[in-house]
């Protein structure tokens, strides 16, 4: 019998940026999945042997990580906002959760003061077992991962 008191998770977490760049400029560097404008990826490629509609990629990060994930969603519908969203099927070493949904949305900032923004959304919903050390990692990944994407496009 364990006396410790679980917090409940708010599994959920997102960040958002403006980024200083046109959104089709942005997007080319997202939607390849291959992320290099990323300081914490080493390497990121689809997986040639796969049949999904969307395709799994294999990430690799700078920490050793190696994850591969699956794209559930692509669009490009909106002369003015493109999404996708994916899903972590493997992680090595595992994770301390089930499961994890991401997405990144762009949208065109249409009134700037400036050249041309871009606001970006970028989510994570997780399963009910992960813990607040997770979520909050994740939250610093993304200011990162803003952080590294307006160097890339400055």
């Amino acid at each position: 019998y364990s006396t410790k008191v679980r917090q409940p998770n708010p599994g959920y977490v997102k960040e958002s940026a403006v980024i200083n760049a046109p959104l089709e400029a942005i997007w080319s560097m997202i939607a390849p999945m291959t992320f290099k404008f990323c300081s914490n990826i080493a390497q990121s490629k689809k997986n040639e042997d796969d049949s999904s509609t969307l395709g799994q990629y294999t990430i690799a990060y700078t920490d050793n990580t190696v994850q591969t994930v699956k794209m559930t969603e692509l669009s490009e519908g909106h002369s003015d906002k493109r999404s996708l969203a994916f899903e972590m099927i493997q992680s090595e070493p595992p994770v301390s959760y089930t499961s994890v949904m991401h997405q990144i949305t762009l949208t065109a900032v249409t009134h700037t003061q400036g050249g041309p923004q871009t606001f970006v959304e970028y989510s994570s919903d997780f399963s009910s077992d992960a813990d607040a050390a997770a979520i909050q990692d994740c939250k610093y990944k993304k200011i990162e991962f803003f952080q590294d994407l307006q160097k890339a496009v400055a």
